[in-house]
């Protein structure tokens, strides 16, 4: 019988052994994170972990509007009813209402009529006010357009890999320019917590449904108050 479990790391930028650790890749930072929370709050059959309260990342109510809030999901399977219950749960760890930008990381090998079904969901939380803006990453650019040319919300930003991608597509850079699109680069793999990973923490957590990370960004200074990650997987 497999059991849901949602594991909250807290905001990560408070955890003083990933100080430590410059360069680490988003894999690794995640991983990392994971194990130090799971060391300290073994999973013992709950449903949910929450971070310790010197890891909260809920914001100050007053510097909120100060903030820009980021958040990117990684689904390891295009179950569209899920992207609301990642984004909230983002969110509730921010004790915010909404995301200023809410990225999903494309589904390899998604077929276009998936795709239009996820992005429809996608729309429906700017919809809802659960955020104000939509974005992509790693998408080819023949379906970005396509996607974006049928989408009733535009993505307003796609994020470009540039260790899978050296170069930048010229006829990408037109159509964001054209379009008034932010053209983002990102070193995130698409599959940012493989379940053979997560089992090397755990060994009882099976596969990991979904992966997300929000991010807070001063917007006048430019620089990261909070980053955290919350994961969804399940135990045997």
């Amino acid at each position: 019988m497999t059991k849901g479990l949602i594991i909250h790391t807290g905001n990560i930028l408070q955890l003083p052994d990933l100080k430590r650790k410059p360069g680490h890749t988003p894999a690794d930072e995640l991983y990392d994170a994971l194990k130090i929370q799971l060391c300290k709050a073994p999973t013992n059959g709950n449903a949910e972990i929450l971070a310790p309260l010197e890891l909260s990342s809920l914001l100050v109510p007053d510097e909120r509007n100060s903030q820009k809030i980021t958040v990117k999901l990684f689904l390891s399977s295009p179950q569209p009813e899920l992207i609301k219950t990642a984004l909230t749960a983002a969110l509730n760890d921010l004790g915010s209402t909404c995301a200023d930008l809410f990225i999903i990381s494309w589904p390899a090998g998604i077929s276009k009529e998936d795709g239009i079904t996820l992005w429809n969901a996608m729309e429906t939380v700017v919809d809802q006010e659960l955020a104000y803006s939509l974005g992509i990453s790693d998408v080819d650019t023949q379906a970005f357009v396509e996607l974006h040319n049928s989408s009733r919300i535009k993505p307003e930003a796609i994020q470009i890999n540039l260790e899978s991608c050296c170069v930048v597509p010229p006829e990408l850079v037109t159509f964001t320019r054209e379009n008034n699109i932010q053209l983002l680069t990102h070193n995130d793999p698409q599959n940012i917590l493989p379940a053979e990973t997560l089992k090397t923490v755990v060994p009882s957590l099976q596969e990991v449904i979904w992966t997300v990370r929000y991010q807070t960004l001063l917007r006048c200074r430019g620089i990261i108050k909070n980053k955290g990650y919350v994961v969804s997987t399940y135990t045997a």
